[in-house]
């Protein structure tokens, strides 16, 4: 929930599917062409990661933070900004939406915090694909796996302090 951009708020729930299921369903489906060199499976990987990405993405959302159904999308920007930012709100009639936006993005996170011990895991199996690649296989092969080290990268070393930083940043604006 903490990953998703203060602008994605100001749809409503199906808008919300479609930015983040299209946006991660076309970064996988260029992947997905790059790496099998068919434009087909691109598409079927946009269409499909998109639309399930996105609904389950969505739900997820909605469910860690209820009050958000009761808010329009200038409002829900409006927490959420503030909230990411460490700013507290002027406007006391959001006070119990931004409580309730904080408490879902700890629970969010609290969450997926059981399965970062997979990523050390992955990150090795990721780093010898992209050595296999370059070695046997063909240039968009090697392009999608050092793609995808650098993105296992990321998660593993840049977002833990990036997400702890937007969390104290969370828990600063509605304490």
């Amino acid at each position: 929930m903490i990953t998703v951009p203060a602008f994605v708020w100001r749809s409503g729930s199906w808008g919300r599917a479609l930015l983040i299921g299209g946006g991660v369903g076309l970064v996988l489906g260029v992947l997905a062409w790059l790496d099998s060199g068919f434009w087909i499976s691109g598409v079927l990987v946009l269409v499909i990661v998109g639309v399930f990405y996105g609904i389950w993405m969505t739900r997820r959302m909605t469910r860690y933070w209820p009050l958000s159904r009761q808010l329009t999308g200038t409002e829900r920007v409006t927490i959420v900004r503030a909230a990411r930012a460490g700013d507290r709100l002027g406007d006391p009639r959001l006070l119990d939406a931004a409580r309730d936006y904080c408490r879902g993005a700890q629970a969010a996170a609290e969450a997926a915090r059981p399965f970062r011990w997979l990523l050390p895991v992955v990150l090795v199996v990721a780093a010898a694909s992209a050595l296999f690649d370059a070695v046997f296989g063909s240039v968009g092969n090697a392009v999608v796996s050092v793609v995808y080290l650098a993105a296992l990268l990321v998660e593993l070393f840049w977002w833990p302090k990036r997400q702890a930083q937007l969390l104290a940043n969370v828990r600063k604006s509605c304490g």
